[in-house]
C-alpha cells in the first residue's frame, strides 16, 4: 500500500507542475468497472445507458461517422433530447468528412449542442491537410448523468465497432466526475461554452479510479509510463496496436528488463496504417536484446490500449504507445489503483496472449552500417508521421 501511494503522490504532483490547466483526478474509491473486448458489446451497453439517461450526457469522441454504427448512436441521442435530456457532443471532425452536415444537423433540431473541434467543411484543402499534423482530440468520453462514463479505444463507426476487437471500460461511481471533469475542459478550451454544475455520484462498488487527460506538448503521459515502470518489481504488461515511444519510456522498458521485471508487449500484425506496422517492427530486436517478450497477435486486429503492472496498478484509454499521443493529441485514459481491476485487465492480456507468436532474439536485424543508418532514418520519418 506504502510502495503504491508513492507512485500516486509522485504522479500527481509531476501533472500539477506540467498542466495545471487540465483537471487531473486523483484515485477514488467506490466505483464498479465493467470492460469488453467487443464493439458490439459495448454499443449495446452504451445504447441500454442512454435509454435510461435522465438529466445529461456529454460526449467527446475523436470520430462519430454517419454509417449504421454513429446513427445507432445518434438516433438513440435525438430520442433522449426530445424527452428532454440535455446533451452535448463535442467531436474532432476531421476524421470524417465524408459525413454529411445533415446527419449533425438533425441532432441540433432536435436539441442536441453539437461543436467541432475541426470544423472540415469550412476549411480549404491547405488548411485541412495542415490540421491532420497538428493536434486531434483523440478523446473518447461519455458521461451519463455524472455518474456513468465510458472510455477507450471504440470509435462510433462501423470499422472499430463491427470489424476490429478493442478494450472499452464503463466505470459507475464518484471517479466519473473525473472523465466529466475532463469533457468540460475540452468543452470550455475549444468551443467557449460554458460549463455545468458539478454533480458528485454516490459510492456504488470497490474500484479505485483516476482519470487522466492530456493536452499538446504535454508530458504527463511521460512521467506516467516512467515512473509506473521504475515502480514495477514483478511485471509490467502493455499492449498497444502502435509503438514508436519517446526515448524515456523505451528506456524505461530496459530499463525494468534489465532489473529482472517481467516486460511483456503485445502487438498486432498488421494495424490500419502501413508506416506504423514498419515503425513498431523495426523496434522488435531492440527490445527483444533488451530481454523483453515481444508478442504478435496474427488473428482480428486488436486496437486496444493497456497496461497493468504488479497486480495494483492497470490502464484502459485512449493512449497509443507513439509520439502522437505522448506530445500531440488530446487524450484521456483510466487508471484502476485495485486489484481486482489490474487482474481483470491482465487477464485479457494472458487470453490474447495465448493466441500470440512470441518473437525471440533471432528476429532479423538490420545488417551493415548502410541499413543500419537507412533504418534510422526511416525511424524519424515514421515518428513524425
Amino acid at each position: 500500500m506504502q510502495k503504491r501511494n508513492s507512485i500516486l503522490l509522485l504522479f500527481v504532483f509531476l501533472c500539477s507542475l506540467v498542466h495545471a490547466q487540465v483537471p487531473q483526478g486523483e484515485p477514488v474509491g467506490g466505483n464498479t468497472l465493467w470492460m469488453t473486448k467487443s464493439g458490439e458489446q459495448y454499443l449495446q451497453r452504451l445504447l441500454q445507458d442512454i435509454a435510461a439517461a435522465q438529466n445529461t450526457i456529454e460526449i467527446e469522441y475523436y470520430w462519430f461517422d454517419s454509417d449504421k454504427a454513429g446513427t445507432l448512436v445518434r438516433d438513440a441521442l435525438i430520442a433522449k433530447a426530445q424527452e428532454g435530456v440535455q446533451i452535448r457532443v463535442l467531436m474532432d471532425n476531421l476524421i470524417t468528412p465524408t459525413s454529411p452536415e445533415a446527419f449533425y444537423r438533425k441532432m441540433r433540431k432536435a436539441g442536441i449542442d453539437v461543436r467541432y473541434v475541426h470544423n472540415f467543411e469550412k476549411m480549404c484543402p491547405g488548411q485541412a491537410a495542415a490540421s491532420i499534423f497538428r493536434f486531434r482530440d483523440h478523446r473518447k468520453i461519455v458521461v451519463i448523468d455524472g455518474k456513468i462514463a465510458y472510455t477507450g479505444g471504440i470509435n462510433f463507426n462501423d470499422q472499430t465497432v463491427y470489424d476490429w476487437n478493442d478494450t472499452q471500460a464503463r466505470i459507475e461511481g464518484p471517479a466519473a466526475a473525473q472523465p466529466r471533469a475532463l469533457f468540460e475542459q475540452g468543452w470550455a478550451d475549444l468551443t467557449g461554452g460554458t460549463a455545468a454544475p458539478v454533480i458528485h455520484p454516490e459510492a456504488v462498488g470497490n474500484a479505485v479510479i483516476q482519470a487522466i487527460g492530456t493536452v499538446s506538448r504535454d508530458t504527463t503521459l511521460t512521467h506516467l509510463y516512467v515512473e509506473t515502470l521504475a515502480q514495477a518489481k514483478d511485471y509490467f504488461y502493455l499492449q498497444t496496436p502502435y509503438f514508436g515511444p519517446p526515448a524515456q519510456v523505451l528506456q524505461a522498458l530496459k530499463d525494468a528488463a534489465a532489473r529482472g521485471v517481467d516486460v511483456r508487449l503485445l502487438f498486432p500484425r498488421e494495424c490500419d496504417w502501413w508506416f506504423m506496422n514498419t515503425l513498431t517492427r523495426d523496434y522488435i530486436p531492440e527490445l527483444t536484446a533488451a530481454g523483453i517478450r515481444v508478442f504478435i497477435f496474427n488473428g482480428i486486429y486488436d486496437h486496444s490500449k493497456l497496461f497493468v503492472m504488479d497486480d495494483r496498478l492497470s490502464s484502459c484509454g485512449t493512449v497509443n504507445m507513439d509520439g502522437r499521443s505522448f506530445h500531440v493529441n488530446w487524450e484521456n485514459t483510466l487508471l484502476f489503483h485495485d486489484t481486482e481491476s489490474a487482474l481483470q485487465v491482465k487477464q485479457a492480456f494472458l487470453d490474447l496472449q495465448a493466441k500470440c507468436e512470441e518473437m525471440d532474439v533471432n528476429y532479423p536485424k538490420a545488417k551493415g552500417p548502410i541499413n543500419k543508418v537507412w533504418r534510422k532514418f526511416l525511424r524519424k520519418i515514421y515518428r513524425m508521421l
